[in-house]
């Protein structure tokens, strides 16, 4: 979980309730759909972009130097234009396709599950959180894309109608701790099991939470359409497909603009009754809220015409025990995300679960009369000292059993008795969110959550879950390619920890396989430029405690001895901030030295990353003081939940300078970057008491560095990128200056107004490299627009892009399909 910055609000037009939203069919077809690329993005126009907005074809260098000055919102049309803009960027020298590396065998988040009975075996769909559709047909074992690469790959909701008419919902709605999930651009169907998808409306929905089709009439579909977590979606609240299927109505509007529907569910007895709920959520840069009086469960029995917002006084007897706040079902600014359940053998038989709006799981209930009236279970399935239950919020119960229930949580939660008593289900990943049962084949039921799908033919008991073999999705944050041998390469997932291509004293052959030598949600990971026997990762912090590594394989081919040493942390004050994605930067002069940063950047001695003494400071250390690199947090970017305190606020990149250092020195030249949109810079960082000048102060944008770039043959030659994505500025910032700050030259050019998260500079070949939302491009030789690089690239975020030592390959990190390589000319 992870990134954010000072954003500005997008703020789009509202859609009231009972506004019917038209649908335009556009046929995507799920192989390598680039023709249709233009089509999509043209077809958008409609979802938003006016007259006047489709002739602002203007460069981004200009649109900055609008709305940056201005202050104004975003618009809907702008986030339009910036996938137009990104679609029409020509192809430069590098027009070959993009080639997948791997790795097959880790996988990552799933968010939802479909099934097709009607195959044999039953053919199994999963919505993969950033990586569309996948689809199996062989039991689960292995998966292949049944989504165009093309379209938008960040997925919410799935499901499929009994005349087989499969729906996606684009956008997650799972939002993040420290984390990232991205937003989609609505609703999509397919009636050929995957190989095409129609874009079907409700294209400002931003995310969805689930998707339910009456079992009895595959016509009537309901969406709960989220909303964005940063801006103002107008596409909120639930909605039914009406029309014969062409048109969507609000069907339950939320109360206020950042409340959204998360859940749906049907009686399948009677499909006139139906419940739902409402999510009352927002976040910035670094607080979040997920939960508030707009959350609330809803019951209909027309059919969705009218509805019934329930409270304590549908509760038999008392709240939950564990309810910290004894709010219940009352509108509560504690009341966060609910998950609804029928039972399908059971007679009315419901069940609900919802946390609180910091994450304690607030209460669990079971109505036998179809959720007119609660009562608490006997027994809690998550944890009230837990800090995420708003992550997960399902449930899911045996269709042959009513009292059979599993309860997404980090464990897998189960119970055989209606919910008074629970255990785990162990065997799977942490952190659920899908379930669903084989029809044909009784006792099978299929997982997913944050490493993929699993499957069980023993019902979902402990210990009986195997694991799919070919999952062609990761989620990646940061990428390290060897600069000796560029098979060896290293990534830090969301969820999975860091992996490596290789094991000690074994060279690699097969790229699609890769092991773990790091536990959690790996971040930042690193290869010793100069020694690629000696390698690091961090996980997510603690503050102000870290959690890195290193290792030292003993040798490339032959020994398998490998050392593994535990970074101790600096010796920061106890409410130092860390930024969940914390920087750990080997010094290129010398990289026996290496850099970590809370709120100050913190320096080890030579060799040395562990002990007393291992660390130095070379900053000014003091939270929230002026003279802090990340100065003073606003008030209302204090993140009031507990468990993900003190992760805003903090140093968010760190550049050292080559040519200051020596091969036995480090640098004493560092640029620095921060979560609060300061760009810094030390000319003495050997010194006891380093001496650090902001940089571009009135001219560069605040916003989240998110990449630094120091030309390794000059040091006052320095590139810099910018993101406002967790507040909804979806602009490109990149700027370079070649008098070491001084003065600094927007160089976004024809870069699409959206998200840049790294840059990597080639000095041998000037070639600049920018990894965005919308793909990676290049910058050839000072010129002045940029190019796209290649083609085929999933159309997910590029979180990071990598070099071979000879510059004559790009390494692409994806967030949601793994890493992707590119021969390039030199």
């Amino acid at each position: 979980m992870q990134m954010s910055p000072k954003l500005w609000r997008l703020s789009i037009f509202i859609v009231a309730a009972g506004t019917v939203a038209g649908v335009t069919p556009m046929v995507i077809s799920s192989y390598g759909a680039d023709h249709d690329r233009t089509a999509v993005q043209d077809r958008d126009k409609a979802a938003g972009e006016s007259e006047g907005e489709e002739e602002e074809e203007e460069a981004p260098v200009d649109y900055l130097a609008v709305k940056h000055n201005s202050g104004h919102p975003v618009s809907a049309g702008q986030v339009t234009l910036a996938r137009r803009q990104a679609a029409r960027i020509p192809t430069g020298d590098a027009s070959r396709p993009w080639q997948t590396v791997g790795p097959t065998n880790v996988g990552g988040r799933v968010i939802d599950l479909a099934i097709d009975p009607t195959t044999s075996p039953s053919t199994v769909y999963a919505g993969v959180s950033s990586g569309g559709i996948m689809k199996s047909t062989d039991g689960g074992v292995n998966w292949k894309a049944a989504w165009p690469s093309d379209t938008q790959q960040a997925m919410g909701a799935l499901a499929r109608g009994s005349d087989g008419t499969l729906w996606a919902g684009t956008g997650e709605a799972n939002p993040s701790g420290g984390g990232t999930t991205f937003f989609g651009d609505g609703l999509y169907k397919s009636t050929d099991g995957g190989d095409s998808w129609d874009k079907w409306g409700l294209p400002d929905s931003g995310a969805f939470g689930r998707i339910a089709v009456d079992p009895k009439d595959p016509s009537q579909v309901w969406a709960a359409a989220t909303g964005s977590l940063s801006w103002k979606s107008a596409q909120r609240g639930l909605y039914h497909l009406n029309n014969g299927g062409k048109d969507w109505k609000q069907a339950l509007a939320p109360t206020n603009d950042h409340t959204g529907a998360i859940d749906v569910a049907i009686d399948p007895d009677n499909p006139k009754i139906i419940l739902a709920s409402l999510w009352d959520r927002s976040r910035n840069n670094g607080a979040f809220q997920y939960g508030g009086t707009g959350s609330g469960l809803y019951r209909s029995t027309d059919g969705g015409a009218t509805w019934t917002r329930q409270d304590n006084s549908n509760i038999n007897g008392s709240v939950c025990s564990w309810d910290q706040t004894k709010s219940g079902l009352n509108k509560d600014a504690d009341l966060g995300r609910i998950g609804i359940a029928f039972a399908t053998s059971g007679p009315k038989r419901a069940y609900i679960q919802f946390a609180g709006a910091n994450g304690p799981d607030k209460g669990f209930y079971v109505s036998n009369d179809a959720g007119k009236t609660w009562t608490c279970g006997g027994g809690e399935p998550g944890s009230v000292t837990g800090g995420y239950e708003w992550v997960f919020g399902r449930l899911w119960v045996d269709p042959v059993d009513e009292n059979h229930v599993f309860a997404a949580d980090v464990s897998l939660r189960e119970s055989t008795d209606g919910g008074n008593t629970w255990s785990n289900s162990s065997g799977p990943h942490a952190d659920h969110h899908a379930m669903v049962w084989d029809p044909k084949e009784p006792g099978r039921v299929y997982n997913g959550d944050d490493g993929g799908v699993y499957h069980s033919t023993q019902n979902g008991a402990t210990r009986t879950w195997t694991h799919s073999k070919v999952e062609p999705w990761n989620q990646s944050y940061h990428l390290s390619v060897s600069q000796q041998d560029p098979r060896r390469m290293v990534t830090g997932l969301q969820d999975q920890g860091s992996i490596r291509t290789w094991t000690p004293g074994t060279d690699p052959t097969d790229l699609t396989q890769w092991n773990s030598y790091g536990g959690g949600d790996g971040h930042w990971v690193q290869i010793d430029p100069d020694n690629q026997l000696r390698y690091y990762q961090c996980l997510q912090p603690s503050p102000p405690k870290i959690s890195c590594g290193r290792r030292v394989d003993d040798a490339a081919s032959g020994s398998t001895g490998s050392t593994n040493t535990s970074f101790s942390s600096p010796p920061w004050p106890s409410d130092t901030r860390i930024t969940t994605d914390m920087p750990i930067v080997p010094d290129p002069a010398d990289p026996d030295y290496v850099y970590v940063a809370g709120t100050s950047i913190a320096r080890s001695g030579k060799g040395v990353v562990s002990g007393s003494n291992a660390w130095k400071l070379i900053s000014p250390a003091t939270p929230d003081s002026p003279e802090s690199l990340p100065g003073k947090v606003p008030e209302d970017e204090i993140n009031p939940d507990l468990y993900y305190a003190n992760e805003y606020g903090a140093v968010t990149q760190i550049a050292p300078a080559k040519t200051t250092g020596t091969s036995t020195s480090p640098s004493s030249t560092i640029y620095a970057g921060t979560d609060t949109g300061k760009l810094w810079k030390t000319t003495d960082a050997n010194a006891d008491n380093p001496t650090w000048t902001q940089l571009g102060k009135g001219v560069l944008p605040e916003r989240w560095v998110t990449a630094i770039g120091a030309d390794p043959t000059d040091a006052d030659h320095v590139y810099a990128s910018f993101s406002n994505y967790r507040e909804g500025d979806l602009a490109a910032n990149v700027w370079e200056s070649t008098d070491g700050g001084s003065t600094w030259t927007n160089i976004s050019g024809n870069l699409p107004n959206a998200p840049v998260w790294m840059v990597t500079f080639d000095q041998a070949h000037n070639q600049l490299y920018a990894a965005t939302d919308y793909g990676v491009f290049n910058l050839k030789n000072g010129k002045k627009n940029w190019a796209r690089l290649g083609s085929e690239l999933p159309n997910c975020p590029v979180l990071d892009v990598k070099l071979s030592a000879d510059g004559g390959t790009v390494y692409a990190a994806t967030f949601g399909r793994g890493i992707y390589q590119l021969p390039v000319k030199k």
